[in-house]
């Protein structure tokens, strides 16, 4: 079973720990029009892996891609736009071996519903956490 856990703690646990990793599994596409986490600050860089490509099919080669940058046992944190595609790489992840997978529950954005409520804070970017265009 995977962790879940909130951007504010995802940045903290990045900042605190030298070896774990954030990998965006959002497309290309969302990257360049939405923006992207900016790790910058911590000395670290932004791992971009599309789970899904634009027309929907899944990537072959996501494990493969991230087995090639990780130990099984790196600390791994996933974010998508709002948790539900990250938490389907962390269960595939998980599948391939990796022991320390934790999904960033509220995403990059948030879940859209709440996008109306200035009461709900949810998302990277809600959370006034660096990130860039």
């Amino acid at each position: 079973m995977f962790q879940e856990v909130t951007p504010l703690v995802a940045y903290k646990r990045l900042t605190e720990n030298k070896d774990a990793m954030l990998i965006d599994c959002r497309t290309e596409r969302e990257w360049e029009i939405i923006g992207v986490p900016d790790l910058s600050e911590i000395h670290k860089s932004l791992v971009k892996i599309e789970l899904m490509r634009q027309d929907q099919s899944v990537n072959p080669a996501f494990v493969e891609q991230i087995t090639e940058l990780a130990q099984q046992d790196t600390p791994l944190y996933l974010i998508c736009r709002s948790g539900a595609r990250s938490a389907a790489a962390c269960q595939m992840l998980l599948k391939a071996g990796f022991i320390d997978v934790t999904n960033v529950a509220e995403g990059f954005e948030g879940n859209s519903q709440n996008k109306n409520n200035p009461e709900i804070i949810e998302g990277w970017q809600s959370h006034n956490l660096p990130w860039q265009k």
